[in-house]
């Protein structure tokens, strides 16, 4: 679930929009308490605007890629505060046309015969995009994680990668690409999104990636 606080009524289509008159307790308890320490620590100055408020919008976050759509369309019409209930987390309006809530993860184990690891986006099912994952070795994890980090920004402003296989120009003599995730990768990592695969440009996961830039075999 995700809240929109407003001074004064907001609309937009897919949220409910209660009065903070209509019952004053329970529309205080979103913003006392334990939520209130949170909101002190996420909201800084603008919490402030965060008290203003006498109406908040509802809305169900079960399709997050339509929620957070609604979400930034109540802040075009007036809503100063957003809150992620699940995750806790508070935003200042002024900040969540800038904020990417996308982040890139590199997990730190591996159970593959090739000592890969998992690096990969969550969160880009918030902007109807696909997740990015990639396998790679601990050395090829800094340049791995620009690439996909640049894909990521580029998919959150509205980019849609080409089907079936989307260029990644490194260099003149280097191209990667995001492929369909073949093997099920997205939901061995419990994404709850469908995801692109990076690989080479012969279609193998990135292992080693970084030492093969300089013999041209990527």
């Amino acid at each position: 679930m995700l809240i929109a606080f407003a001074r004064g009524p907001i609309v937009a289509e897919g949220a409910r929009v209660i009065a903070r008159a209509t019952d004053p307790a329970w529309f205080e308890a979103w913003r006392s308490g334990s939520l209130r320490t949170i909101a002190e620590t996420d909201l800084g100055p603008a919490l402030a605007a965060l008290d203003a408020a006498d109406h908040l919008a509802l809305v169900d976050g079960h399709d997050l890629a339509a929620a957070w759509a609604t979400v930034r369309a109540l802040v075009e019409a007036g809503a100063s505060t957003v809150l992620d209930v699940y995750a806790q987390t508070y935003y200042p309006a002024a900040t969540l046309a800038a904020r990417v809530e996308v982040r890139v993860v590199f997990e730190t184990t591996s159970e593959r015969d090739d000592g890969a690891h998992a690096l990969h986006t969550r969160g880009l099912v918030k902007f109807g995009a696909p997740d990015l994952i990639a396998l790679c070795s601990k050395a090829d994890a800094a340049l791995v994680g620009a690439v996909i980090r640049q894909l990521a920004d580029a998919l959150v402003a509205g980019a849609i990668l080409d089907e079936p296989r989307h260029a990644v120009a490194l260099s003149p003599t280097t191209t990667w690409y995001v492929v369909d995730d073949r093997d099920g990768l997205a939901a061995l990592l419990q994404l709850n999104n469908r995801a692109g695969i990076l690989v080479d440009s012969h279609g193998r996961h990135l292992v080693g990636a970084v030492a093969g830039l300089g013999t041209g075999s990527s």
